[in-house]
């Protein structure tokens, strides 16, 4: 099983490959929890949001920082979902 710092290694890593030609500033670690029956790490990241090009794995937000949601199985680290966060 993957620790809280592996799973936020991970997502920070499958982040990167998701923009990678877009500056991202500073990836800072938002929050992380593990669900109760310890199959999932829930990790939150925010970043400086690229701006809509249109293509796969780009998005446009409102304000400066993106919010993303990773979903990693607890045991291997394997990343199951990436979802967008809105901070309202």
């Amino acid at each position: 099983m993957i620790n809280v710092n592996e799973a936020s290694i991970r997502a920070i890593d499958h982040l990167k490959k998701l923009y990678p030609d877009h500056d991202l500033g500073e990836i800072l670690f938002e929050e992380a929890e593990i669900t109760d029956d310890d199959r999932f790490w829930i990790v939150v990241l925010s970043y400086k949001s690229p701006i809509s090009s249109g293509g796969v794995g780009k998005s446009m937000f409102v304000g400066d920082r993106g919010y993303k949601v990773f979903k990693l199985l607890a045991e291997t680290g394997e990343i199951r979902s990436v979802k967008n966060l809105s901070i309202k």
